[in-house]
């Protein structure tokens, strides 16, 4: 089992040698700093997946040891020993970047669970970390941001099948992301360095879908005017993505499925076959299995292209990555536009997790640009809400003022969990700021299963 570092800083040796002994159980290496300045030192030198410290010390105080660490490694997780009284501050910590706190006398079984606790958080802010680090650097998937774990789980089964050749339908409703999802496996597959297709299947005849995709010579059909090279051709060695692949017509489909197993294409109007490599994408939104029953889509061609399937999660299903899409979005049209604008004030945010995102993470982007684009000042505030956000329509996640018709107990519920969306999970933050105590918090938590 990997042992994880841990950095217990302590300036009474007696004490700093008790918990040193108490946390021995855990899967660890402990490291001892018999003050905060040889806190700093250690952490100059490496990283440590927990930091348990005392508040106060002679030289550098557990604040200064707090700020150091989060600065330097940001997953490290800290939690801040206080002597009794200190719990103000214990708190303020914590609104700093502390996980937790504990009271002297120290419970040393507390003290173990809370470490463990950390350590399991650091662990789950690694692994997430590295993830987006792949995305971004050894997979392309630009643009894909999320830690609800369906995207990660998602994510998870695109890097899998990447590198491999395998047809992937990608399913979801419009505004998902499925074209990001594509072009992120392409762009981490083998073929990365040939061309990336996508053609819409929806809208064309039967007759502009076909020459699209295989191509055309001079003379096939009227306005046939030169010979035309389809996409197939185009992407070989590459990879082509058929967005909306269920509204492709049902002769095309025949077509197409023979291209799939022959792996070679004839122009039309020409009985010369042209070998192709291409890897097949195929996006939808639609019921393919209720057009295969109806007769719109082969059956042969669905198990054909869905050798992996894929399924992109709502927005409503992962109301937890609203706050981080929307802080991705104010970067990318602050850059774009020429614009400061650096923040959402939490006013907006809250209108932002309740409202009804039918178009999804494109509908999100979209408002967030119009946000951007008329902002007059650098914080976002709800006065900058497009108007159909600003009247959000009813839903299980609507923030309180917004539950009209709902039990007291349900309000209560979408009350604890929007503010804890809007505080990253930190419980204590939370807890202060709906006025109530953390123990009354953590019991409403228990209580209501969040």
């Amino acid at each position: 089992m990997r042992r994880n570092p841990v950095l217990l800083v302590d300036d009474d040796e007696a004490l700093r040698e008790t918990l040193g002994e108490a946390l021995e159980a855990l899967p660890i290496d402990i490291t001892l700093a018999d003050s905060g300045t040889a806190a700093l030192e250690l952490l100059a030198e490496r990283e440590f997946a927990v930091i348990v410290t005392d508040l106060v010390m002679k030289d550098k105080d557990g604040f200064a040891v707090l700020k150091d660490a989060k600065e330097r490694y940001p997953a490290c997780r800290v939690l801040m020993l206080t002597g009794h009284g200190g719990r103000d501050i214990a708190v303020r910590a914590m609104e700093d970047g502390a996980s937790y706190y504990i009271e002297k006398p120290i419970d040393l079984a507390e003290l173990r669970t809370k470490v463990q606790k950390c350590l399991d958080e650091y662990q789950r802010s690694v692994e997430f970390d590295d993830l987006r680090h792949q995305v971004e650097r050894q997979y392309g998937f630009s643009g894909i941001v999320g830690q609800d774990p369906k995207m990660l789980r998602m994510l998870d089964v695109v890097r899998q099948i990447a590198p491999t050749h395998a047809s992937v339908l990608i399913r979801g409703e419009s505004g998902t992301g499925k074209e990001l999802v594509a072009r992120a496996i392409h762009n981490s597959s083998p073929r990365r360095g040939k061309p990336f297709v996508a053609i819409n299947c929806g809208g064309m005849s039967e007759g502009t879908i076909e020459s699209e995709l295989f191509g055309h010579v001079k003379g096939s059909f009227t306005g046939a005017i030169s010979d035309h090279q389809g996409k197939f051709e185009y992407a070989d060695g590459g990879t082509i993505l058929l967005d909306e692949v269920g509204e492709m017509p049902i002769g095309t489909q025949i077509k197409f499925l023979r291209v799939l197993e022959e792996r070679e294409v004839a122009r039309i109007g020409s009985n010369k076959t042209n070998p192709v490599d291409v890897r097949v994408l195929a996006a939808t939104n639609a019921d393919l299995e209720a057009k295969i029953e109806s007769g719109e889509f082969r059956e042969d061609l669905y198990f054909r292209l869905k050798v992996v399937t894929i399924e992109m999660p709502p927005l409503r299903e992962r109301p937890g990555d609203i706050k981080l899409l929307v802080e991705h979005f104010i970067q990318q049209f602050s850059d774009a536009h020429g614009k400061d604008v650096e923040a959402i004030d939490r006013d907006a945010l809250v209108a932002l997790v309740g409202y009804e995102w039918r178009g999804n993470v494109r509908e999100l982007r979209n408002s967030v640009e119009s946000m951007v684009v008329r902002a007059r000042g650098n914080i976002l505030t709800i006065n900058d809400l497009p108007p159909e956000v600003g009247a959000p329509m009813p839903n299980d996640r609507d923030p309180w003022h917004w539950l009209a018709g709902k039990t007291a107990e349900e309000v209560e519920r979408n009350h604890i969990r929007v503010t804890l969306e809007l505080s990253g999970g930190n419980r204590v933050k939370a807890a202060k700021q709906m006025g109530i105590s953390e123990r009354t918090l953590y019991r409403r938590i228990r209580d209501y299963g969040l």
